[in-house]
């Protein structure tokens, strides 16, 4: 019975080892949107994959009344 339990418990710490590495690849990012070299605008854009974050934060991106903004994620 014991080898059963081995078993059981090394697949219990493999199932959770992966899950949570899954989780890891959410982290918090922040927009920061410049013009003329100053920041001008920030934003808190939470626990995002970077993808998703750079979406977000490029959505800032404008030209308005000839102003370019530019906006990263950090």
């Amino acid at each position: 019975m014991i080898p059963e339990m081995k078993k059981a418990t090394y697949t219990i710490i493999c199932i959770t080892v992966g899950l949570l590495s899954l989780a890891s690849c959410k982290k918090s990012y922040h927009c920061s949107c410049s013009f003329n070299n100053r920041m001008v605008y920030t934003v808190d854009l939470g626990r995002e994959y970077e993808d998703n974050a750079k979406e977000k934060c490029s959505s800032y991106d404008s030209t308005i009344t000839g102003e370019v903004w530019n906006c990263g994620i950090y």
